[in-house]
C-alpha cells in the first residue's frame, strides 16, 4: 500500500471518528433539550418561586415568633422591679404587633372546664397556651402594675387575602423521615403537580405520573379502609397540601370551607397531620394538647383512619363515566364529602378518646355503620 492510500485510509478514519463524536454529542445535545423542556417549563419555575417565595415568608414569619417568644420566657426570670422599669421605661415605644397581658391573668388561669386540660398540673408555665394568651388589649389591663408582651401577628382586614394565611407548622424539614405526612418529603415535586389528579384512578390504585397523588395513595395503603373514605381522604388531602405548598386563590377555592384553618391552625405550631381531620373542633382540641397524644400517635391515627366513615351507602358505587366515557367521581359523592356534613365518626373512636371530642356536637358526627346486604336479608 502506498504512502498516499495510506494517507488516504487515515483521512477516512479521523473522518469517521468526528462524525461519530459529532452524532454522541447531538444525542447528548437533544436529551438535554428535551429533559429541560419537560421539567424546566416557564410554568414550573413560576411554581417554584412561589414555593421558595412562601418558604422565605414562613421563615421570616417563625423567626419574629421565635424571637417574640424569646422576650416572653426571658420576662418569667425577670424580678418585679425589672419588669416594672421596663414597663415604665419603654411602655411608649412597643410596637402596634404586642398587646399589654396582666399577669395576674396569666398566673390565674384556670383551665377546670376544659376536660382535657384539667389532667395536667396546673402550674403557672404549664397552664398557658398560646391561644389562651391572645386576649384583646384593654385600658384597665395595660394600667396593670406588672404585665407581660407578646407578639401577635395582625390579622388580615381583606377576607380576599386568607389564601395568604397558612397553618403554623413544626415538621422539621432538614429530615425528612420525621415529617407526620409523608407526601411532604419534596415539596418542590408537589408544586410541579396539577391543581386536581387527572383520575380519581391516580388516588385509588396509583399512579406514576403524579407524585402528590402517587404518595397520598400509598400512605392511605397502610391503613385498612375502604375506596369510598381512600378516595374522599385522598382528595381533601391532595388539595390541601396543593394549597400550603403552592398558595394562591385558585388551589385555596379547591379546599372545601370545613378544612381552611382556624385560628388555631394560624397561632399555634403543630404537625402537619393534624390539618387533614375534617371536623374544625376535633383539629383544635388535638393540637391544643397535642403534648397529651404525640406518643400515642401511632395508636391514635390507626384507630381514626378506621373509624372516620363518609355518610355513603355500603356497597354502592362512587365512580361513574362522563361523557368521554372516563370514569369520574360520581356527582352525589363529590358533594357528599365535600360537606362537612358528609363525614362521621364511629362510636369505637368516641369511647377511646372522649376528651378529643370537647365541643363536638356528638349527635351530629356520629356515625353507625350498617351492612346494606345483611340488613336486606333481616328484612
Amino acid at each position: 500500500m502506498s504512502s498516499v492510500e495510506k494517507k488516504r485510509l487515515r483521512d477516512r478514519r479521523a473522518q469517521q471518528n468526528l462524525r461519530s463524536k459529532r452524532s454522541q454529542q447531538m444525542a447528548v445535545l437533544e436529551k438535554e433539550v428535551a429533559h429541560c423542556r419537560e421539567h424546566h417549563d416557564d410554568q414550573g419555575i413560576q411554581r417554584l418561586l412561589q414555593v421558595i417565595t412562601g418558604l422565605r415568608k414562613q421563615n421570616e414569619a417563625l423567626r419574629s415568633r421565635q424571637e417574640h417568644l424569646k422576650l416572653l420566657v426571658n420576662s418569667w426570670d425577670a424580678s418585679p422591679a425589672e419588669i416594672s422599669a421596663n414597663m415604665h421605661g419603654s411602655s411608649d415605644q412597643r410596637s402596634p404587633g404586642f398587646i399589654a397581658i396582666p399577669r395576674e391573668i396569666m398566673n390565674n388561669s384556670n383551665s377546670s372546664s376544659n376536660p382535657i386540660q384539667s389532667t395536667r398540673n396546673n402550674t403557672p408555665r404549664d397552664g398557658l397556651s398560646p391561644s389562651s394568651l391572645l386576649v384583646s388589649g384593654d385600658s384597665s389591663h395595660q394600667q396593670a402594675p406588672y404585665t407581660q408582651t407578646l407578639a401577635r401577628e395582625p390579622r388580615t382586614a381583606d377576607t380576599n387575602l386568607a389564601w395568604k394565611q397558612l397553618p403554623l407548622h413544626d415538621d422539621n424539614f432538614l429530615n425528612p423521615q420525621t415529617i407526620s405526612c409523608a407526601w411532604f418529603e419534596c415539596p418542590e415535586r408537589i408544586a410541579l403537580c396539577p391543581d386536581s389528579p387527572s383520575s380519581p384512578l391516580d388516588l385509588l390504585y396509583g399512579t406514576n405520573t403524579n407524585y402528590l397523588a402517587d404518595r397520598i395513595y400509598k400512605a392511605t395503603q397502610r391503613r385498612p379502609i375502604r375506596d369510598p373514605e381512600r378516595l374522599a381522604v385522598g382528595w381533601l388531602c391532595y388539595h390541601l397540601a396543593r394549597w400550603i405548598v403552592s398558595p394562591s386563590p385558585a388551589t385555596y377555592a379547591n379546599v372545601p370551607a370545613f378544612l381552611r384553618p382556624v385560628p388555631d391552625q394560624l397561632q399555634i405550631s403543630h404537625p402537619m397531620v393534624l390539618d387533614n381531620i375534617p371536623w374544625p373542633q376535633v383539629r383544635v382540641n388535638l393540637i391544643r394538647h397535642w403534648d397529651m397524644f404525640c406518643d400515642m400517635r401511632d395508636d391514635l391515627f390507626g384507630l381514626f383512619s378506621c373509624c372516620v366513615k363518609v355518610r355513603w351507602p355500603w356497597g354502592e358505587s362512587i365512580l361513574e363515566r362522563n361523557s368521554d366515557n372516563e370514569l369520574c367521581i360520581k356527582e352525589k359523592f363529590f358533594e357528599t364529602f365535600m360537606s362537612e356534613t358528609g363525614w362521621g365518626l364511629t362510636p369505637e373512636f368516641m369511647q377511646r378518646y372522649p376528651q378529643l371530642l370537647a365541643g363536638v356536637d356528638l349527635g351530629a358526627i356520629t356515625c353507625e355503620l350498617v351492612d346494606k346486604e345483611f340488613y336486606q336479608s333481616e328484612k
